[in-house]
């Protein structure tokens, strides 16, 4: 199915909008694996409007913001900071949080996403970016791969009580 994806970046006015489609994407693929506490608790922590207000604000980052026929669809929240040793050397950025509403998914909105954060990192002439994704979300590391990300290592992803195994996952941008 074809339709008209737009890809901004995000602002203040689109914190709810934002929080809501990281606890509805977030929820979807974690609900039935997790623990309700350990899940609520995480939802709270990265994607409560607050949180999202939070990472906002900080310095070496920005959400992208994905809309279909004017509706908000999916985001993807992009920083600087830590990174893992496996990665090569070189200026790098997190893509932390790429996520798409679980209703408007099939309409190409990861693609659009992806390819607004990989133009992002170049007018920021870094040398790559980097995500870790669940190992058993089979549509996502399917996605990722279908867009040139290697997987490079794993690293762990805590959510309360329970590790899950993460791919940690590259795409050069330059180079």
């Amino acid at each position: 199915m074809t339709a008209q994806v737009s890809v901004r970046v995000a602002s203040e006015e689109d914190v709810a909008l934002l929080a809501n489609i990281g606890q509805s994407s977030f929820r979807a693929a974690y609900e039935s694996w997790s623990e309700p506490d350990d899940l609520e608790a995480h939802l709270v922590e990265h994607f409560s409007e607050a949180a999202v207000r939070e990472a906002l604000q900080m310095p070496g980052g920005r959400y992208l913001l994905a809309s279909i026929g004017g509706d908000a669809a999916g985001f993807v929240k992009i920083r600087d900071g830590e990174r893992p040793a496996v990665l090569p050397s070189g200026n790098v950025l997190e893509l932390a949080q790429v996520y798409v509403h679980p209703e408007k998914q099939r309409f190409g909105i990861g693609g659009k996403l992806l390819a607004a954060a990989f133009d992002y990192a170049r007018e920021q002439a870094v040398d790559g970016v980097w995500l870790s994704v669940w190992e058993d979300a089979p549509w996502a590391v399917n996605c990722y791969l279908k867009y040139g990300f290697e997987q490079v290592g794993m690293i762990d992803f805590q959510l309360g009580k329970t590790t899950y195994n993460d791919l940690l996952m590259w795409f050069p941008v330059r180079g």
